[in-house]
């Protein structure tokens, strides 16, 4: 017959199995939300190398030392706007590509302005100086790191200076003009790292020392790896 204590101790594990499960289950959770960010950051790859009007893209990315890539960034507002969205980064590191770190980016702006716009945006980071600004807890575009746009189109103005530490590239649709990263704050998003690699992994430890990996990143990697010549097609919105 069971005594009081062996129900009691019989209960606490059934509930600590059930609390273990759950866990396990909101990792699995978070670890999928992650990994669709890595597929779509290597879908949006695709599309800017794919562009012909991205006409500075596969130099930059030949000469790049990490790529930010936001697959949806949305920008939003009615007289104060602001634009965000998370995205991966990857770093080159003995001739190599690292795993992803996770980043988030957040832009404000002020003036009259209505609609919403969406944009996948691709950042180079092109100088020791901003690959160690995103390494930092938290980087200013165009006052931690320099940055400018890519040139885009024929004739669409002068290549960034040799120096220039960010340049970006962005594709979007909506009721804004050009998009412009000039202050925009980008930060590691350690949860999602932690969510990724199931411990706490910091940028460094990924992009620099290489000291995680996760399988499932391997098409991001390889795509970022092995520049090729557009075929020709641009995405249509």
């Amino acid at each position: 017959m069971s005594s009081p204590k062996l129900k009691w101790v019989a209960g606490a594990a059934l509930v600590l199995a059930a609390l273990s499960t759950n866990a396990r289950a909101a990792s699995r959770r978070a670890s999928s939300e992650e990994q669709a960010l890595v597929d779509a950051a290597q879908a949006t790859f695709v599309h800017f190398r794919d562009d012909l009007d991205m006409t500075g893209f596969r130099e930059h990315e030949r000469g790049a030392r990490a790529v930010l890539i936001i697959p949806r960034a949305v920008r939003a507002g009615l007289i104060i706007g602001g634009s965000g969205g998370p995205g991966v980064v990857i770093a080159k590191r003995a001739g190599a590509w690292s795993d992803p770190s996770f980043y988030t980016l957040g832009t404000a702006s002020f003036g009259l302005q209505v609609g919403v716009d969406v944009s996948e945006i691709v950042v180079f980071v092109m100088t020791p100086r901003g690959l160690n600004a995103l390494l930092s807890p938290s980087v200013k575009a165009g006052m931690d790191a320099s940055i400018a746009a890519g040139p885009v189109g024929i004739g669409a103005g002068r290549a960034p200076k040799p120096d220039t530490d960010f340049v970006y590239y962005s594709r979007s649709k909506g009721f804004y003009g050009g998009l412009s990263l000039e202050g925009a704050v980008i930060r590691p998003d350690e949860e999602s790292n932690r969510a990724y690699y199931g411990q706490f992994a910091s940028p460094r430890e990924i992009l620099v020392r290489g000291s995680f990996h996760n399988r499932d990143s391997r098409r991001l990697i390889e795509t970022v790896s092995a520049p090729r010549i557009a075929r020709g097609t641009v995405r249509v919105y």
